[in-house]
């Protein structure tokens, strides 16, 4: 039995991404731990994917035959597509835990803000340290 390797580096939508995971097209494998992100974490990848700051490649594993489900497993990055998925498709706050480890007392709320506002906040921000 011979085997084929193929890797593939394509682009695909965020928001197409979370759908496949809503529709069960693309899982996690039962060997991937649990979900353990903070809520620090979950912000700061929030934040980072607002200003289209590069958030790292996510590595999944197509299985055979095609029109099996799930269609992929998750390999790697599965903390952040697990944040993303419960922060902006759940449509309940993210139940998380402080950078400790102990449960918030109230789940975090995404507060969406223009990113021009979000932006000029930054820089404001930024141009009030280098004048300190």
């Amino acid at each position: 039995m011979q085997f084929s390797t193929t890797f593939d580096s394509t682009n695909e939508q965020l928001s197409h991404m979370l759908a496949t995971i809503r529709t069960g097209k693309t899982q996690l494998p039962d060997f991937q731990r649990g979900w353990v992100w903070d809520d620090e974490h979950i912000r700061c990848l929030l934040a980072s994917i607002s200003r289209s700051f590069p958030v790292g490649a996510v590595m999944m594993f197509l299985t055979l035959p095609a029109n099996v489900e799930p269609e992929r497993l998750i390999l790697d990055r599965q903390q952040r597509l697990t944040s993303l998925f419960q922060a902006l498709c759940s449509g309940e706050p993210v139940a998380t835990n402080d950078p400790r480890g102990k449960a918030m007392g109230k789940p975090a709320r995404v507060q969406a803000q223009p990113v021009a506002d979000a932006t000029e906040d930054f820089e404001d921000e930024a141009d009030d340290e280098v004048a300190a």
